[in-house]
């Protein structure tokens, strides 16, 4: 199982943003050798793919040295990496396109992410969708809680109100599939 590099240097970048350049340095020095060269090196690896073993010691260390150590922190780092660079043309379409066709967009970008898997959504009503990461050959709780923040993330940037992304199940906490169940008001 593989994800690109730059979803995992984006926890270096909610690290900086946060805790500043000492914050950083801390936890790229807490980091094992692999990712620590990853997150030093501007330039990906060959195709920008590396082991979804990163992501997750991204993640964890960062819970554990800047949160609770209860991955309530990578729900925070998704909703960074939902806006992190978003440029003024994103945050224009993110306020007219629906949900529901964001949702159905990342879809179909979700392997440019991660080499396995696939997201899929359906509607609840006119103003609230379910979501399950299917057949991801990994489960792990940072990787839901991370997700599940990116979503809400990627609501806010819009003219919705009252968002609400809730997770309903996780493979990680042996249920059978992960899914969300996402609301809002227009």
């Amino acid at each position: 199982m593989r994800v690109q590099a730059a979803t995992v240097r984006l926890r270096d970048a909610y690290i900086e943003h946060h805790f500043g350049i000492e914050g950083r340095q801390k936890f790229r020095q807490s980091a094992s050798t692999e990712l620590r060269n990853l997150l030093s090196t501007p330039t990906d690896p060959q195709g920008g793919w590396v082991d979804f073993e990163l992501f997750i010691e991204a993640t964890v260390l960062a819970d554990r040295m800047f949160g609770k150590g209860d991955l309530g922190l990578a729900w925070q780092i998704g909703k960074f990496a939902s806006n992190y660079a978003v440029g003024v043309w994103k945050r224009l379409v993110m306020r007219h396109v629906r949900p529901a066709t964001l949702l159905g967009l990342t879809a179909g970008v979700w392997s440019h992410h991660y080499d396995g898997g696939r997201l899929i959504s359906r509607p609840l009503g006119a103003q609230g969708l379910h979501i399950t990461i299917a057949d991801f050959p990994r489960p792990h709780r940072a990787h839901c809680l991370s997700i599940g923040g990116w979503m809400e993330g990627s609501l806010v940037m819009g003219p919705r109100k009252n968002i609400m992304v809730r997770e309903l199940a996780c493979r990680a906490r042996a249920e059978a599939t992960c899914d969300f169940q996402l609301g809002w008001e227009d």
